[in-house]
């Protein structure tokens, strides 16, 4: 599956969410540029390397440019000239220094698809406050809502609204490709973290406006709902179980051969539960207690309640369901030089994953290649790269 295989992507982005986006456009066939200032991406080196060799999988080709000086401003016009799509992830307002903003580009490249990813947006009162992904999950309340009610709120351990965000604007850059087939117009998208937190809170803020309640944090569980938490078999492994409904409750019950529980005032409807739910959690402890982890996750699953063992990293990564589902692939870690494995983008048809995953490029390492797509000659290339305006790899 490859749609995007006449598609020319300039990508100004840095950290998680632009670059997932672009790769996730690579995977789908599109020829990406990355754009990257003389140090490179700000998160070459985060975690040893792991984070960009994650977030840029697919075919990019690296150019380092310095848009400081004149020739690199006049590289990344003439990059952007020629873009069917332009990513970027600076702060509002940032590009037009460069004019490299949309309607700067827009001026020589007038069917362009321009892509803007920020924290904030880009307008409203927060527009030019820096962020992260776990700023993000600050203000937009989704952490309030993660953590045990006695402690304070805590973070969600991976960058999923920059995956999020990224997944988003690729899915609006798709979007505005098929409508300009159609009319020959482009388009701006203003795709900001905060708004995609704040989606994955809505119904919070729907019970919010139509209760007048807060929702508490609940540790490993969700307010409202019980039995829903982590438990332990009497290996002391630990399993998920989610029981969302009365259905999903009474097939606990039957699955624990404990139907009685089922009929106990305490727990007939999901607002009792929830309301006894720490007398009902220390009946399931002792009922879970009987068996081993793999064979009461077996016993719920075939049961038909959502149910799973807690896993670690190193447990996924050997984990069979994923090798049988072909998403982790070979990779090269490039800050630590050497090869290595990342998970796969979720993009996937019957015939499998859309696309291998490739090695993320060294800093500039196209150079060369990028200035002749663009007409310089040889000569031109040796000016360029000893002006200091493009960085090429040591």
């Amino acid at each position: 599956m490859q749609p995007f295989t006449d598609i020319e992507v300039l990508d100004l982005t840095q950290s998680i969410a632009g670059p997932v986006c672009t790769s996730m456009l690579s995977s789908l066939g599109a020829h990406v540029v990355k754009v990257e200032p003389p140090n490179g991406d700000a998160f070459r080196e985060q975690l040893e390397g792991s984070m960009f060799a994650f977030a840029n999988q697919g075919e990019k080709e690296s150019i380092a440019v310095d848009f400081k000086t004149d020739e690199g401003q006049e590289i990344a016009a003439d990059l952007a000239e020629r873009a069917d799509v332009v990513v970027e992830s600076f702060r509002p307002g940032v590009l037009e220094k460069f004019d490299l903003d949309y309607e700067s580009v827009r001026e020589t490249n007038e069917d362009v698809i321009y892509c803007s990813i920020s924290g904030f947006g880009q307008g409203g009162p927060y527009r030019d406050w820096p962020a992260y992904d776990p700023v993000v999950q600050a203000v937009s309340g989704l952490m309030s809502t993660i953590g045990y009610p006695d402690r304070p709120p805590v973070r969600i351990g991976a960058s999923t609204i920059d995956c999020g965000t990224g997944a988003n604007a690729a899915f609006m850059v798709a979007s505005a490709l098929f409508q300009r087939g159609q009319t020959g117009e482009g388009e701006h998208i203003d795709i900001a973290l905060f708004d995609v937190a704040l989606s994955w809170t809505g119904y919070w803020i729907t019970y919010y406006e139509s209760t007048g309640k807060t929702p508490t944090r609940a540790g490993a569980g969700l307010h409202g709902f019980a039995p829903n938490d982590i438990y332990e078999g009497s290996d002391d492994e630990q399993f998920y179980v989610s029981a969302f409904s009365d259905a999903l409750y009474e097939r606990v019950c039957s699955a624990l051969g404990r139907e009685d529980l089922a009929d106990d005032e305490r727990f007939v409807t999901q607002d009792k539960r929830w309301e006894n739910r720490h007398e009902l959690d220390e009946i399931l402890d002792d009922a879970f207690a009987e068996y081993e982890r793999e064979e009461i996750v077996e016993r719920l699953a075939e049961a038909g309640v959502p149910t799973g063992p807690v896993r670690t990293i190193d447990e996924v990564a050997d984990d069979e369901h994923v090798h049988d589902r072909d998403m982790i692939s070979e990779t090269r870690n490039v800050e630590l030089e050497d090869d290595s494995v990342t998970a796969r983008l979720p993009l996937r048809t019957s015939d499998g994953p859309v696309a291998d995953v490739s090695e993320p490029p060294e800093l500039g390492e196209h150079a060369r290649e990028v200035l002749a797509g663009l007409g310089y000659d040889e000569t031109e290339i040796e000016a360029v790269l000893d002006s200091g305006a493009v960085n090429t790899p040591e």
